[in-house]
């Protein structure tokens, strides 16, 4: 083996075992994909230094490039594992990162009607009342296991397995007595509209006339060839988001039915990202199931987040810079132009013109580096290593933001769905939560992830309605990571943890000038924020490995103040730290629900403190409640249990 072998196959060995640079980012040297000309980042460049315009794919052969072999250079996973939510978009923006413990999305604002609360508190007996699902902007429902429209509940029955079998039927017209009255021979996640039931199962999607509940009958039914990342309904219309990955014969691309999108209409950003699906958001008719439009853009699977507003639907990927730019890039700048001789720099200055992979010229490069060590003796080399570590390392910190950011990138709704406005901003979101529109300006927290010793960092960055970032909050739980957020008018909170909870209050008033008004600490986390009436917030996590609620007072946004909190100590699991959805407030009653993994409770938060009124056995972990008039319905995996809210007692069990 030639000197020149044995150098190019340590460097190699090196490279397989190098130090990733950060979460966001696959590997020092794991990109090798081809791409097209004009995708070729400027080798000075870093992901977050330059925003990508958006533009399409010239032609299948693009495309097919583009993809291929690039989904498995994406990096899977991130700085955690995710958790699937138990319905829709299992594998999507909506999921839950996971450390100590299994971890949720936040809820409903208390202006979006948490259970959907048709009443106010003092009068909910002047008129018949019901429950909606727990969403996180008032007029959107979202997909969940339950819906009702007060005269009859649709429940799928809830299974640890990825296929659904029926959808059961219950006559609530006398809340006190319920009735099974029938089922539906398909499951899946469900959307209510007028008398169309829509099922949003695996593979399929079918809607279903319930306009005689006892006798329901499909209208129309949908092969899926893609996942569902999540859905609304809005305004009688249904909105999907559908995520398809590219295999070996991409185009065109049939994600619902046999509606075809040619790939040369796949919209993509200018500059290269860690995009391994196609999300693509379709208008679709509940009644008929008739596709009436569509937008497609390209995305990242893993650390991404999709968050639907009554303006539009924004969908994000990630960029993120591999090692060899990350190297090449700190070469050429100021502090590292200097390092090599004249002859290591040539050729470093080489590696640009050769029609290489990346993969390629990171090994070459590590050769280079090699053979300049090698020109030097003992004291000079372990100088010359030092120097080069410790000047990496200052350029890194001096660019923590540019390593791994997100796009954005707006699909408006207001008439043919289309791709209206894209930007970008460091780090990676948390979950759908993660967003939020508010008086024309977007808001986006995300976490700076941490990367080659320099520790993780937490922001809120505000966006104008071109998203273009005109504010920002930096700087929040140096070495920590996001576990929930939760924005709610010009108001926002923001939870970080690592060993302790830090609870962030944010004035958001001024959008070019966003700030922290509070910060209070507490052990364990909340992974759950769910502002209630009066300055209350609700944080439901873990401590020590078991469900907690915690109950803040932020009628003082500087000094916020935990007011009690309960931990269930005979339980290590709720329902809550999959989906929002399984979580329910009775604002009426003045109390919220939380499924446990053995049994379910009923808190009562008036008075600031919290008092458990109810718990209710199920044979098993609950999963659903929902309300009617005063009557509280607590669903588990295949029965029901009713109870009386103004006794708290027991009325009927019913099995599904």
């Amino acid at each position: 083996m030639s000197d020149r072998t044995k150098l190019i196959a340590v460097a190699l060995t090196a490279l397989l075992v190098g130090s990733v640079v950060g979460a966001g980012v696959a590997g020092l040297f794991a990109d090798d994909r081809p791409v097209d000309a004009d995708l070729e980042r400027d080798r000075s460049s870093l992901a977050g230094m330059t925003e990508p315009e958006l533009t399409t794919f010239a032609s299948d052969e693009a495309f097919d490039e583009f993809f291929r072999d690039h989904s498995s250079s994406v990096r899977r996973g991130g700085p955690t594992d995710v958790v699937p939510t138990d319905g829709v978009g299992a594998g999507d923006g909506t999921d839950m990162a996971r450390e100590d413990g299994p971890v949720s999305d936040p809820g409903s604002p208390a202006g979006s009607a948490p259970g959907g609360d048709e009443a106010t508190a003092g009068d909910y007996s002047d008129a018949p009342r019901h429950s909606e699902t727990n969403v996180q902007e008032a007029a959107l429902d979202e997909p969940d296991v339950l819906k009702t429209d007060g005269e009859s509940v649709y429940y799928a029955s809830y299974r640890y397995t990825s296929k659904w079998d029926e959808t059961s039927i219950v006559d609530v017209s006398d809340p006190a007595t319920p009735r099974a009255v029938g089922s539906i021979p398909i499951s899946g996640d469900l959307l209510l509209t007028n008398d169309t039931l829509v099922v949003l199962g695996d593979e399929q999607a079918a809607g279903y006339d319930v306009s005689d509940p006892e006798n329901p009958t499909e209208t129309w039914r949908k092969d899926l060839e893609a996942s569902i990342d999540t859905a609304r309904l809005y305004d009688g219309d249904l909105y999907l988001v559908l995520v398809d990955r590219p295999d070996s014969d991409p185009c065109p691309i049939v994600p619902y039915g046999d509606t075809a999108i040619e790939c040369t209409d796949v919209v993509r950003p200018a500059a290269p990202a860690d995009a391994d699906a196609v999300y693509t958001a379709a208008r679709v008719d509940p009644e008929t199931g008739s596709l009436e439009s569509e937008a497609s853009v390209v995305g990242s699977s893993s650390l991404s987040a999709t968050y639907v507003s009554e303006n539009g639907i924004y969908l994000s990927y990630t960029r993120s810079t591999d090692g060899y730019e990350l190297r090449r890039a700190f070469l050429d700048s100021e502090n590292g132009s200097d390092l090599l001789d004249t002859d290591a720099r040539a050729r470093v200055a080489a590696l640009d013109d050769l029609d290489i992979s990346k993969r390629a010229k990171a090994v070459e490069l590590q050769a280079i580096l090699e053979d300049w060590y090698a020109r030097m003796d003992d004291d000079e080399r372990r100088a010359a290593r030092q120097a080069f570590e410790n000047g990496l390392r200052d350029y890194i910190a001096a660019h923590h933001r540019e390593l791994t950011t997100t796009g954005i990138v707006r699909i408006g709704i207001d008439g043919e769905l289309s791709a209206e406005a894209n930007g970008e901003v460091p780090g990676t979101p948390l979950n759908q939560f993660s967003m939020d529109e508010h008086d024309d300006h977007l808001r986006i927290a995300t976490t700076i992830p941490r990367t080659h010793g320099i520790d993780s960092e937490n922001d809120v960055y505000v966006l104008d309605s071109d998203l273009e970032t005109v504010g920002s909050v930096t700087g929040l739980g140096v070495d920590q990571r996001i576990y929930s957020v939760r924005f709610e008018g010009d108001e926002g909170y923001v939870v970080t943890y690592r060993e302790i909870d830090p609870f962030y209050t944010l004035d958001l008033s001024d959008p070019t000038d966003p700030s922290v008004d509070g910060e209070l600490k507490l052990p364990g986390f909340s992974s759950y924020l769910h502002p209630l009436e009066d300055n209350l917030v609700l944080g439901i996590g873990q401590e020590d490995r078991r469900p907690k609620a915690t109950l803040f007072d932020v009628s003082d946004p500087e000094n916020p103040l935990e007011l009690d909190s309960q931990v269930l100590t005979g339980e290590r699991y709720s329902a809550v730290s999959r989906t929002h959805t399984a979580f329910l407030q009775d604002e009426a009653h003045g109390v919220f629900f939380m499924p446990g993994g053995e049994q379910s409770y009923v808190f009562d938060y008036t008075g600031g403190e919290l008092e458990e009124v109810a718990r209710v056995d199920l044979g098993g972990p609950g999963t659903r409640a929902m309300y009617v008039d005063d009557y509280l319905y607590v669903f588990g995996e295949n029965r029901a249990v009713v109870l009386d809210e103004t006794t708290w007692t027991v009325e009927q069990r019913l099995e599904l």
